[in-house]
């Protein structure tokens, strides 16, 4: 009985991964304006293989796509899609250019697409170095505990010598990588500023935003 739940299971996961990953559902499918859809499609940046993912979608109802209308309304959407603004937009998230717009004013689309993406690794870069001086503020917070820590040991007078010997060393070396730690902060505080400064130059340079 519960392998049988299991199965049952298991083939409405199945079911329900296959109906998402749908393009169009029976009803979009005996509706489509093709046209339309590859329009929309088109101005998505998809590339010309989209069609065969709307075909599969339709085939279990029984219908097929119109590649003509699809085409036609494609092209008509990556003349809106193939812009400088969409390609900045595309590189200032990250996103990969999949070629969709040879034919289409493609050289400046793709400068406009690798300015955007230089600043968003501009930027990636900048929370990388925000993201390690959060991670040094953290260590030498945890430093500075671990020294106030023994230093309440050496003046509690519970100690014996030796071992005040041995904690006031260990006291010292840690004061020590404090002072290393805070050049450190430093360090990464003027390249945070630099690449401020650098991202803003970066944004001067053209007008796409």
């Amino acid at each position: 009985m519960l392998d049988k739940i299991k199965y049952i299971f298991i083939f409405i996961t199945i079911t329900m991964l296959i109906s998402s990953c749908a393009t169009l559902n029976k009803d979009e499918c005996k509706t489509a304006n093709w046209r339309t859809i590859g329009y929309e499609d088109g101005t998505k940046g998809h590339k010309a293989s989209r069609i065969g993912q709307h075909r599969s979608a339709c085939a279990e109802h029984g219908i097929s796509p119109d590649l003509n209308l699809y085409n036609q309304g494609r092209e008509q959407g990556l003349k809106k899609y193939c812009i400088p603004t969409t390609a900045y937009r595309k590189g200032l998230s990250g996103y990969s250019y999949n070629g969709v717009c040879a034919g289409y004013n493609e050289k400046i689309f793709v400068d406009a697409f690798n300015y955007g993406l230089t600043i968003y690794k501009a930027k990636r870069r900048l929370n990388n170095l925000k993201n390690k001086y959060s991670r040094e503020l953290d260590y030498i917070s945890g430093l500075e505990a671990e020294l106030h820590e023994k230093e309440d040991w050496l003046v509690s007078g519970k100690l014996s010598k030796v071992k005040a010997l041995i904690i006031l060393k260990e006291s010292k070396e840690i004061a020590e990588e404090i002072g290393r730690a805070k050049s450190n902060l430093q360090i990464l505080d003027g390249e945070i500023y630099d690449q401020k400064q650098h991202i803003i130059h970066l944004k001067q340079q053209y007008n796409y935003h």
